[in-house]
């Protein structure tokens, strides 16, 4: 009798379908990938769904109905459905007694992801939410740092957004209209989409959630749709400061580093989302200088880490990484949902607190 974990996929219109399917087809001897179904058939983005559909595919996945696929009894679901779909289909799953991953945001809302976590403890269940950037060794080692106290006392968290055109860096507006990504009841926009990561780092290294967010959103690229393509957050901390921006419409970086930038009492911690190096820089001056340490972190392996990592937790070895655990993603949707009212009325607000 095997001891594999039993995996489907269900939702594939998110771009990161493909990554999460091959973290789980790399480790064949801990996890038996039944196959994927979408719920729904996206209306707004056939183009995506028929794309992705055809990748999966070529993977040697198999295709079933929702249906079809519930009833192979799955323990472990990838939910990779567009934003606006994720909290009832993760809570229908999860009420089946199956463990999920959906991906990044949590969920669209606060109260969505709220209703998400107490689904997966009354039924006993895990819930994790996937972030590409989890495993990304320059990002980990700069924690490590700001942990052990490199450079003093953690004031601020810059991170921006890489340069992208849009979701799929797909700049043609006849398409991008049509895709789920630019419809507000599916979730679309920027600032869930981007302004996320620059969220989840602060958090992540902070160490806390935030208390309260300014926000704005603008559209500088695609303007008669409903959601933006620009977005800009201040997270307060209480005793520290995230900036970030979630950008669609940002097309040449420059030689800007994304970050995170970490600005401490004794120095600054510099990383970039195309670099495995983390440049250390300490002392107080206004002027440029040097790095006092370049920390080579070597290549990134993001896809085997989650597949490995994710072994682990189902074998009982380890707990679930802080970046996937429920209880950072809730405060981040937290901190987003503030910011995206904040952004629509032009004021500060704080910040939802869970309670069970």
């Amino acid at each position: 009798m095997s001891n594999k974990i039993r995996v489907a996929v269900f939702g594939i219109v998110h771009p990161h379908v493909n990554m999460l399917s091959k973290a789980i087809l790399a480790y064949p001897d801990d996890f038996e990938m039944i196959g994927f179904a979408e719920y729904p058939i996206p209306t707004k983005d056939p183009v995506q769904y028929e794309k992705r559909r055809g990748m999966l595919s070529e993977l040697g996945m198999k295709e079933y109905t929702y249906e079809e696929l519930l009833a192979e009894k799955p323990d472990f679901a990838l939910v990779l459905s567009d934003n606006g779909s994720r909290e009832e289909l993760c809570c229908m799953l999860l009420e089946r007694g199956i463990h999920v991953m959906d991906e990044k945001p949590m969920a669209p809302t606060f109260d969505g992801a709220q209703r998400i976590m107490r689904t997966a403890k009354e039924h006993g269940v895990m819930m994790l939410s996937n972030w590409p950037i989890a495993w990304l060794k320059p990002f980990r080692k700069a924690k490590e740092l700001v942990d052990s106290g490199r450079i003093g006392k953690l004031m601020r968290v810059t991170y921006r957004s890489p340069a992208t055109w849009g979701p799929f860096s797909f700049p043609l507006e006849e398409h991008l209209k049509k895709s789920w990504w630019y419809t507000p009841e599916c979730g679309g926009g920027a600032l869930l989409d981007y302004a996320c990561y620059g969220t989840v780092l602060a958090t992540f290294m902070f160490g806390k959630p935030a208390v309260r967010v300014s926000g704005i959103k603008k559209n500088f690229g695609v303007t008669d749709v409903g959601v933006e393509d620009y977005s800009a957050m201040i997270l307060d901390f209480g005793d520290g400061v995230g900036l970030l921006e979630g950008s669609w419409s940002t097309y040449n970086p420059g030689e800007i580093p994304t970050g995170p930038i970490l600005y401490g009492t004794d120095g600054v911690i510099v990383c970039d989302r195309y670099s495995n190096q983390v440049k250390v820089y300490e002392g107080r001056t206004h002027k440029p200088q040097p790095p006092v340490e370049v920390i080579d972190c070597g290549e990134e392996a993001q896809a085997n880490y989650l597949g490995a990592h994710l072994a682990s937790v189902f074998k009982g070895e380890c707990e679930p990484d802080i970046m996937l655990s429920p209880e950072i993603n809730i405060a981040v949707v937290a901190a987003l949902d503030a910011g995206r009212e904040s952004a629509d009325t032009g004021v500060t607000v704080e910040c939802k607190k869970y309670i069970d």
